[in-house]
């Protein structure tokens, strides 16, 4: 929904100048391949990959929020970004992955005991609140004894973010020194996935109880008929149509506004998931080359474990999707530019 400026407090009278930092907002609507991208890049010893940093109570880019589908102050988002990026690469956050690779950043023989550390006070905190997970609990600071700070913040931070089109698009514009990563999964395989987790609540969900980050996709959806007419006629009558069909408009938008954004730019990567599962190894190697990284036969290696059935996953929901999800996905998709960037049969056309 739109931010209430009213209800806002004023932007700082001098905003910070933009951030030195080398970073990449990787942005993807939820069950498109983001969690397997950012642990790819995690291989790296020369990245800090964090995972959802703006979905907590406490964090420096859940100052975001209010910007995070539509941007109506930009004035205001100026003011906040840049230091909220800052601070969030000065620290972990209780989603983040406690990474297993060796990293530049982490000082020799601390980074065992420094997530130990990390990890107690995170269980700390759950006793005292009485959460089965602290995953709304507040970010923290790497603490010094831990990380070499300097190192940290020359090394490439990836922040991992579900459908930050508001702000991921206003950054590929104003912050041209950042990158934005676009993943992008068929809407195939899209669907069969948010099904099996949200709606049929497989791998540990409430069943039926739904994405709690989609609840309000048809108040969503309204506000774009309200802001674009051309939307407005695409989308028809929203009191017609059920949850699945709006999940999937849901997911054009997101996928079409960020997609028209960074075309062109040369601070946009769109990854195809497909390609991805496909051949992981080019498609790293290449990001790795984007950005600086160093790339090895151990790293790899690791690649290829991490992706090991991934490609089989890819291709899961053609055979697995009924009738009548593949007939809302194709009426979603129709006129779409995103139509021609897959064949047919649901595999990825390279010139997307």
């Amino acid at each position: 929904m739109a931010p209430d400026p009213e209800s806002a407090p004023p932007p700082p009278m001098q905003p910070l100048q933009p951030t030195s930092l080398a970073y990449a907002l990787l942005i993807g609507q939820g069950r498109s391949g983001t969690n397997y991208l950012l642990g790819l890049l995690d291989q790296s010893p020369a990245t800090h990959c964090r995972n959802e940093p703006d979905q907590l109570d406490s964090c420096a880019l859940g100052r975001l929020a209010p910007f995070r589908f539509f941007v109506d102050d930009e004035a205001r988002l100026a003011g906040l970004y840049d230091e909220a990026v800052r601070q969030a690469a000065r620290c972990l956050g209780p989603r983040d992955h406690m990474t297993d690779v060796e990293k530049a950043w982490i000082r020799r023989g601390r980074r065992g005991v420094g997530y130990f550390y990390l990890r107690q006070r995170y269980r700390a905190v759950e006793r005292l609140i009485h959460r089965r997970k602290p995953m709304d609990g507040k970010e923290l600071v790497y603490p010094r004894w831990m990380v070499d700070t300097r190192k940290l913040e020359r090394c490439f931070h990836v922040f991992k973010l579900n459908g930050a089109v508001g702000y991921g698009a206003w950054a590929l514009r104003e912050r041209p020194a950042s990158t934005v990563i676009h993943i992008v999964r068929h809407p195939g395989g899209f669907v069969k996935s948010w099904l099996k987790r949200w709606v049929r609540g497989e791998g540990g969900q409430e069943r039926g109880k739904g994405n709690p980050d989609t609840l309000r996709e048809e108040d969503r959806l309204r506000e774009i008929a309200r802001r674009d007419e051309r939307w407005a006629k695409m989308l028809g009558d929203l009191d017609a149509i059920g949850r699945e069909e709006r999940e999937l408009w849901w997911w054009r938008y997101l996928n079409e506004v960020l997609h028209r954004s960074g075309r062109g730019r040369a601070n946009y990567r769109l990854v195809l998931y497909e390609d991805l599962a496909r051949d992981p190894e080019r498609v790293s190697r290449e990001a790795y080359g984007a950005y600086g990284l160093e790339w090895n036969a151990d790293i790899a290696r690791r690649v290829r474990s991490i992706s090991r059935g991934a490609e089989k996953i890819a291709r899961a929901w053609k055979d697995e999707l009924e009738p009548r999800m593949v007939a809302l996905v194709e009426k979603v998709m129709a006129g779409s530019s995103m139509e021609r960037w897959w064949s047919e049969d649901g595999s990825s056309h390279a010139a997307a």
